[in-house]
């Protein structure tokens, strides 16, 4: 698997397959007023007869061929104000496709299969495809490695998946908490009777002990709205971490794909979950130090642990681009 030397081809592009068409025998004020209905910009010309693809027609050439030149366009017909480009089908590769459009200097091109019109490309969607030139290295890592692309989504995507498990899957089912006491020492809180003993731990929604799970919403009744916050910020600590896991690997598919990402999706919302797994061990500090001495409540070490670990590597997969440089070249020389 490899995402730097993936060739592309027009089927692997997003296909406007419902793009308009007009007949070569109408007149440029016809074409006009098409595209002013539709709000769109381009006509794909066909054979009146054979609905064969003549060329494309855009308000732009409509101005300049036309409007601009002091002719009629209520007696030109389109074809004096198409221009002409060769078709490609869902075969042709993407930098072909995108080469035809960028020579004419036009926005879109016609799609065929089997010699009939199935829709229209453009050049926004092909320049997504067409990777970054080979001069231009990726030399800010530290380890050097051959496909740095694929190296990246690897990394980011397992390090947001562990991320996950550590930070919230666990907590989640039971296995690590945040903190931990004997059950007598939080008679008050709890609310069971102080005979019945064992450990109790705070997980992500509950407090389990050996024979009883209580809810936080139960412990808010009694004990005040920072329970409320601990559970209502546990689900939407849930939520950001979905959201998270997903943006790091469509982010890293995206990069290997050459497909610019804004910082918001890439950066700001993983960031804010990891800022909101800091949060949520404050407000459970907040709500010990309130309701029981501090001494009575201990922090869940593996918890602690496997919460820092999660952060970190939430931080590694955001940043994952600083982990892997390109490896130089045999014979390539560092210029001063």
């Amino acid at each position: 698997m490899s995402f730097t030397t993936k060739e592309y081809f027009v089927k692997d592009l997003v296909i406007d397959d419902e793009y308009a068409t007009i007949d070569s025998e109408s007149k440029v004020i016809d074409a006009a007023k098409k595209m002013k209905e539709l709000g769109i910009p381009d006509l794909v010309v066909v054979e009146k007869k054979t609905e064969k693809v003549l060329g494309v027609v855009a308000d732009f050439d409509i101005v300049q061929k036309i409007v601009a030149e002091g002719k009629d366009p209520k007696t030109e017909s389109v074809k004096t104000a198409m221009y002409i480009i060769t078709p490609v089908n869902l075969e042709t590769n993407v930098k072909e496709a995108f080469a035809r459009m960028r020579d004419l200097k036009v926005d879109i091109v016609p799609v065929l299969e089997d010699g009939k019109l199935v829709g229209v490309c453009s050049i926004q969607d092909c320049w997504s495809y067409i990777p970054d030139k080979k001069e231009e290295r990726d030399m800010k890592g530290f380890i050097a490695i051959k496909d740095t692309k694929i190296a990246e989504f690897w990394f980011g995507t397992i390090c947001a998946i562990i991320a996950f498990v550590l930070g919230i899957l666990l907590p989640l089912i039971g296995t690590i908490g945040y903190f931990s006491s004997d059950t007598a020492n939080l008679t008050n809180l709890l609310g069971v009777p102080s005979a019945r003993g064992g450990r109790v731990s705070f997980y992500l929604f509950d407090a389990r002990g050996g024979d009883f799970i209580i809810s936080y919403f139960d412990l808010a009744t009694k004990n005040g709205w920072v329970w409320v916050m601990i559970a209502l910020f546990s689900y939407f600590i849930i939520i950001l971490g979905i959201i998270s896991l997903f943006l790091i690997i469509y982010t890293a598919i995206s990069d290997a794909r050459n497909v610019e990402i804004k910082s918001l999706y890439r950066v700001n919302i993983p960031l804010i979950f990891v800022a909101c797994l800091i949060f949520q061990w404050i407000l459970f500090s907040g709500a010990f130090s309130q309701l029981t001495p501090p001494d009575f409540v201990m922090v869940d070490i593996p918890g602690l642990i496997f919460s820092i670990i999660s952060m970190v590597l939430m931080v590694a997969a955001v940043f994952r681009d600083y982990m892997f440089r390109e490896e130089e070249l045999p014979g390539s020389t560092k210029e001063g």
